[in-house]
């Protein structure tokens, strides 16, 4: 499958979810207020104004924590998908300082340079050397001092841990409030996911110029990846 149809795919799937996506996020992401906790926590900016751009945005989800931080940031929000962020303009109606922009991330032209650029469960879905594009886009939009935060899915590193990571994953779903209606077809969007391992995640950072490359959260296949420029 080319890229571009595997993306309209990703698009149509999301559009498709995007009236339930949020009631059932924690349902399909263990931990999920840790992992956007610890995001929230390191986007630490000494800006009061910050210019913050948010790749993946969907319904708006963690921009609605950082909104809370920075209440006076300047926020574009980026995703493939229109109907996941009609529901982000309604969920952030009247306020002045957002930027919605349906687009393709990876190949959309940004608007500007930011303090701080993050992510949240959508990279995984991109080709390994989309992924490492982005990088290097990412960081070239950064304002120095500025931070990359990825909050994401990695795959093992070996075939015995991935399959522990997917082990513990489906127990907690099948565990969850989550029903058999919405369940099936948050399966089918799992189809689309491609993760890297962290060592690859980590090193790409680093080739595309990210300073102080660590991760700071790990759950299994989970993580929220950093990164500074200089």
């Amino acid at each position: 499958m080319n890229k571009s149809k595997n993306k309209e795919l990703i698009r149509e799937k999301f559009n498709d979810a995007a009236d339930i996506y949020d009631k059932f996020r924690k349902s399909i992401i263990p931990n999920f207020d840790d992992l956007y906790g610890v995001l929230v926590e390191l986007a630490d900016l000494n800006v009061k104004n910050p210019r913050i751009l948010d790749l993946g945005a969907g319904t708006g989800l963690l921009t609605r924590y950082l909104l809370e931080k920075y209440p006076e940031a300047h926020f574009q929000l980026m995703d493939l998908s229109e109907e996941m962020l009609n529901i982000a303009q309604t969920r952030f109606k009247g306020l002045e300082n957002f930027e919605y922009i349906p687009a393709d991330y990876v190949n959309e032209p940004f608007n500007g340079n930011f303090d701080l650029v993050v992510s949240s469960l959508s990279i995984h879905h991109l080709k390994h050397q989309e992924k490492q594009l982005l990088n290097s886009k990412v960081f070239d939009h950064l304002n120095p001092g500025g931070i990359f935060l990825n909050a994401d899915q990695v795959t093992g590193p070996h075939e015995f841990s991935e399959n522990i990571y997917q082990k513990n994953w489906f127990k907690k779903i099948e565990a969850s409030d989550m029903d058999e209606e919405h369940k099936k077809p948050a399966l089918e969007r799992m189809k689309f996911d491609n993760p890297a391992t962290l060592e690859e995640n980590l090193k790409w950072l680093e080739e595309a110029g990210f300073a102080d490359v660590d991760v700071y959260y790990k759950y299994y296949n989970f993580v929220v990846l950093f990164g500074r420029k200089l």
